[in-house]
């Protein structure tokens, strides 16, 4: 079941761990009507204070990859709203280590959410 959402998680955070919008931003109903729509779940205080934490913590384990330049076009690109193509020179090693903080990050979120949270973004496929 969990195989089923990772997927979206997996996006979801890519993009959002790498920009400058928190993570919770996804959480709440804020998208332009421009936009599509995204499937958007409601988080309790608690988990809100835990998915930042999570996001604070991915984007550490990040920067401990990063080479001074790196971290340096990683914060630039955080705040322009702009991934992790922003950042030069990546090894293999680098995207290997970045991809497994992601991967990390997505069952940490998803042991986070509720049955029915699971359910909402399920549907949203």
């Amino acid at each position: 079941m969990k195989l089923k959402f990772l997927p979206l998680i997996v996006g979801l955070i890519a993009a959002a761990a790498i920009s400058a919008t928190p993570l919770t931003a996804f959480a709440q109903d804020t998208a332009p009507q421009s936009q599509p729509t995204r499937t958007r779940i409601q988080l309790s205080d608690q988990q809100q204070a835990q998915f930042q934490q999570l996001e604070a913590n991915a984007i550490t384990a990040i920067e401990n990859i990063l080479t001074p330049d790196q971290k340096t076009q990683f914060a630039q690109a955080r705040q322009n709203g702009q991934g992790l193509n922003a950042i030069q020179g990546l090894t293999d090693e680098q995207k290997q280590g970045i991809v497994g903080v992601i991967e990390n990050l997505n069952t940490q979120i998803g042991n986070l959410l509720t049955p029915e949270q699971i359910q909402q973004i399920e549907q949203g496929q």
